[in-house]
């Protein structure tokens, strides 16, 4: 009896596995030969759903990262922040709401000195997270940013 539960255990599993992995793909570019080109890309949402294509509408929201030229910088939030865009918000909310202060602007942020030297200098990497919470500061301070 406990054999026969952990075998059936064990085949359940490893269906459940295969269905999770190959759910969603299937191959394109197939040849007469019944080799595909090895791309593969996700099925139609629209199609799939009972929902009348409501959430493939949902899921197909061009972000507009397709318009940008390939050698533009990484955008760090929805408003198209750049790296260089985000050192000079700091250094703005810096200068005018914490009196040039490193030190000041590293607590308010919740993060080391260290790192917000780095970034004014233009040394190290600015999240989103960051970029929020300085747009914030800006605004509860009353500084005005771009």
């Amino acid at each position: 009896m406990r054999k026969s539960v952990l075998l059936i255990s064990g085949v359940g599993i490893g269906a459940g596995l295969l269905y999770a992995l190959t759910r969603g793909t299937k191959q394109t570019g197939e040849t007469g030969n019944g080799k595909g080109n090895g791309k593969t890309q996700p099925t139609n949402p629209a199609s799939s759903n009972g929902a009348n294509g409501r959430e493939a509408n949902v899921r197909s929201i061009d972000t507009g990262a397709s318009m940008r030229p390939a050698h533009a910088e990484p955008v760090i939030d929805d408003l198209g922040t750049n790296q260089h865009d985000a050192a000079e918000l700091l250094k703005t909310v810096r200068d005018a709401a914490f009196d040039s202060n490193d030190e000041k602007l590293a607590l308010a942020l919740g993060r080391p000195v260290e790192e917000i030297e780095a970034w004014t200098s233009g040394d190290g990497t600015i999240d989103g997270d960051v970029v929020m919470k300085a747009r914030n500061l800006a605004d509860k301070r009353g500084v005005e940013i771009q």
